[in-house]
């Protein structure tokens, strides 16, 4: 299979490509075998703690980051869509500060969507200026992560790793003409869990820009904080990243899916149905007041969670509910002391600009000069894990409804995935991969338990087998191309039923979509068109 990179990238770019690429390979498969030996030690007991290592550097006081570029210090909203044409038409007349090109759960990754999507960012590169005109979104784009690979390019006969493959083509492509312009290339960065994985980040970046001919450190990183490791890992993740770093931002239901790849093993620490809590519940708040307490002693821009509410037609009361909702959640956020907020559909910007805009010390350049100047008057942050863990005073309970809603989002969205949507709206939530990989660890710590559900069955293979009939039989009736949902049916039961779950579905999903991928171009019948 002839990769799109070759025709992405020239002859020196793809050197490039394959010399970081070999570089970084050794210590990714050590990154990702380390975090194989943590996931076997918590599941056999063991708690995560603070590094005992790194003591020194939260101790120390003095250090902080480097301070933003002028286009990244007022970012109220940032509006996250997948890297398509069309999605980057409607981020630039949102009125956003920041619009993420996101490469990783909102795009289906096949050569015609990745080629297309590089394209659609470097037209997008092309446009931008340093002097952060109000109107005109800032771009950042979102690679894949660390555990992900892409298998439509080879190094040594070996898929090169995806994270290479999203950030090599970015800065060889973009990187000199947004530096050029005034501005420079910016990333955010997913699925970190250690202070060596964002080591690793860091190195690769450098590696690129130094390859590439870019000036050194002119690569900016934000972070979510999406995993349970990363809480307990926050300020020495930092401090890796201190010269490239702005923003931290709480990827919040990745972050729940997270918790139950981490502890899902343990009986006391099974879930409700996640549409019974919320953010205030205890181990949701204190994951985001550690995320905003380290912001708040090294100078860092601290970003609140997106909300999965989607506009849906005319405005009626619904919207107007939809709306309340979401001011709600963002005006908590801004009370907390977030800066600003994700946003994950253009017609929601002004809803959520609105709680950070009407702040007295809404983020700009001198209100961070501010936050700098007091950075060291701020106290130590203090890591509750106990709090951290805690999901005893949750509300709600597993519901055979809760179950169903969880099979129906997943298999439809599976579905829609194979076919090339990187989002879905269902129900009024825009769902993109991580709505799949939570529901489906949420089944599983059910199904490994034996949860008994508050209408009274018990969650087994049998009656998975049961609900998940009349879930198929719905979406063959609304459409659903049968082979397609045959995939659907077999990743999600197999990832729901095993004993010991795949750590991220999406890599066999991956695989799934490489089959057919590999079919659509042997029929001349059958094209692939760039969409989200």
């Amino acid at each position: 299979m002839d990769s799109y990179l070759n025709h992405l990238l020239d002859a020196d770019q793809l050197a490039v490509l394959e010399e970081v690429e070999r570089a970084t390979r050794p210590s990714r498969a050590d990154l990702l075998t380390a975090r194989k030996e943590r996931s076997r030690a918590v599941q056999a007991g063991e708690e995560l703690a603070l590094p005992e290592e790194t003591r020194r550097i939260r101790e120390d006081e003095s250090w902080r980051v480097a301070p933003p570029p002028a286009d990244l210090t007022y970012r109220l909203v940032e509006l996250a869509t997948p890297a398509t044409a069309e999605s980057a038409k409607s981020a630039m007349s949102s009125g956003t500060d920041v619009w993420v090109a996101d490469l990783e759960d909102m795009l289906v990754p096949t050569q015609a969507r990745l080629l297309g999507a590089h394209r659609v960012i470097h037209e997008v590169a092309c446009t931008r200026t340093g002097d952060a005109e109000p109107g005109v979104p800032t771009l950042m784009v979102r690679p894949r992560g660390l555990h992900l690979h892409e298998s439509h390019h080879l190094v040594d006969g070996e898929p090169v790793s995806a994270p290479v493959a999203d950030v090599v083509p970015f800065l060889a492509l973009s990187g000199q003409r947004l530096v050029d312009n005034g501005t420079g290339p910016y990333l955010y960065l997913p699925k970190v869990e250690t202070w060596q994985e964002a080591q690793w980040w860091d190195d690769l970046i450098g590696r690129a820009e130094e390859a590439l001919g870019l000036p050194s450190g002119c690569t900016r990183v934000s972070v979510l904080v999406e995993t349970v490791h990363a809480a307990y890992q926050l300020e020495e993740i930092v401090h890796a990243l201190k010269e490239r770093l702005t923003g931290l931002t709480a990827g919040r239901w990745d972050y729940v899916f997270s918790y139950l790849r981490t502890y899902g093993q343990r009986s006391d620490h099974i879930l409700p149905d996640t549409e019974s809590f919320t953010m205030n519940t205890r181990f949701l708040r204190t994951y985001t007041d550690v995320i905003l307490r380290t912001c708040q002693r090294r100078g860092v821009q601290a970003v609140g969670g997106p909300i999965a509410l989607a506009p849906s037609g005319p405005f009626d009361e619904s919207v107007a509910m939809t709306h309340a909702r979401i001011h709600r959640d963002k005006a908590r956020e801004a009370k907390q002391g977030f800066d600003g907020a994700w946003a994950l559909h253009p017609a929601l910007v002004p809803i959520v600009r609105l709680p950070f805009q009407g702040r007295d010390d809404a983020l700009g350049s001198r209100a961070l000069e501010r936050r700098r100047e007091h950075t060291g008057a701020a106290p130590p942050v203090r890591v509750n894990g106990e709090a951290l863990r805690d999901v005893s005073s949750l509300p709600g309970t597993a519901t055979l409804t809760g179950m169903r809603t969880a099979l129906r989002s997943s298999l439809t969205y599976l579905t829609g995935w194979l076919a090339g949507e990187g989002t879905l709206t269902m129900a009024g939530h825009i769902e993109d991969f991580g709505t799949v990989e939570l529901s489906r660890m949420q089944l599983w710590q059910w199904m490994i338990h034996g949860e008994r559900f508050a209408e009274g069955p018990t969650m087994s293979p049998l009656l998975l087998d049961r609900v998940m009939e009349d879930e198929v039989a719905l979406l063959r009736r609304r459409g659903a191309r049968e082979d397609l949902l045959e995939h659907a049916v077999t990743l999600l039961r197999e990832a729901v039923v095993s004993e010991e779950p795949p750590a991220f579905l999406s890599l066999r999903a991956y695989d799934v979509l490489l089959t057919l991928e590999t079919k659509k171009t042997q029929d001349p019948k059958t094209t692939d068109h760039p969409a989200s």
